[in-house]
């Protein structure tokens, strides 16, 4: 796995995560505030968002119920 840097976006804290390599947005908590944000790679870096300013493809929870990813009847 390769640490991606990344920054907090309610207090600027400066943090690492570990990638995976794919492009999906993820849930982390800032280590120093506390809040949850989103971090979503991207072939220029990492975007991080709050989760009120996120669209649904940037949105975790959104993009796996819009993408389908649930459970099939």
């Amino acid at each position: 796995m390769k640490s991606l840097n990344i920054t907090c976006p309610y207090c600027s804290n400066a943090e690492t995560m570990e990638w995976d390599g794919l492009y999906k947005p993820v849930y982390v908590h800032c280590g120093y505030c506390g809040k949850k944000y989103i971090a979503e790679p991207a072939a220029n870096g990492v975007n991080c968002l709050k989760p009120e300013e996120a669209d649904c493809c940037s949105d975790p929870d959104c993009r796996e119920l819009e993408m389908g990813a649930g459970a099939e009847d």
